[in-house]
């Protein structure tokens, strides 16, 4: 996952770039409303917004955000007024915290909206191959396909994080979790090479010295 964290203070910005990314997300900043707009693209996941910004204030991105995207957008902000809080709901902002606050606060309601916003895919198709995630099946040409569910909770979470490059630990944290059977890293390396001979799948790129990423054409 990919977030843009938008704060003029350089000490929070950097301490927020940096704390989110010992967790795995990729991490980017921008120090005023002008340079936010000029970074945000279709590959931000997430955005993380001041209200009180130079050159365009929070409220005013995020009104040109929601020209282009329904990305999730968190305001950070240090008023109290009800005021700053009702405008930004109304220009769909996805929530707020009031400064200060703590990173491990911040973290929750990052993961939380990320769950919300990105784990709820349940179909992928790319060609002439279509897989349900909620089933376990996939076809290609309208025929069945013999899947193991790893290689499909693979798929998944390489979609999830479509366009973003993903380590081979970041795959096999994320989608073994906490089991004890967890595999060496490079096993990865044999799923992925099943995924592409079964599916099809020349969408899923190998990143040299990196991992995989998952880039739709």
């Amino acid at each position: 996952m990919k977030i843009l964290i938008v704060e003029d203070d350089q000490i929070i910005r950097e301490g927020i770039i940096e704390y989110l990314s010992e967790f795995g997300y990729t991490v980017i900043g921008a120090e005023d409303g002008e340079a936010a707009l000029n970074l945000f693209n279709r590959d931000i996941n997430l955005v993380i917004l001041d209200i009180q910004l130079p050159k365009i204030n929070g409220l005013e991105v995020l009104k040109e955000i929601r020209k282009k995207s329904t990305l999730p957008v968190l305001m950070l902000t240090a008023f109290n007024d009800e005021a700053y809080k009702i405008d930004a709901f109304t220009h769909f902002a996805d929530g707020y915290i009031e400064k200060p606050f703590s990173l491990p606060v911040l973290k929750v309601r990052v993961d939380a909206l990320i769950k919300k916003h990105y784990n709820n895919v349940e179909t992928f198709k790319y060609r002439d191959t279509e897989v349900n995630f909620t089933s376990y099946t996939a076809t290609v040409n309208g025929a069945l396909v013999d899947v193991n569910p790893k290689e499909l909770e693979i798929l998944k979470y390489l979609l999830i994080n479509e366009g973003n490059a993903l380590t081979r630990s970041q795959i096999l944290d994320n989608v073994w979790k906490d089991t004890d059977d967890a595999p060496y890293d490079r096993v990865i390396d044999v799923y992925i090479k099943e995924l592409r001979k079964k599916l099809q799948l020349d969408c899923i790129q190998t990143i040299r010295n990196v991992g995989y990423r998952l880039e739709r054409q």
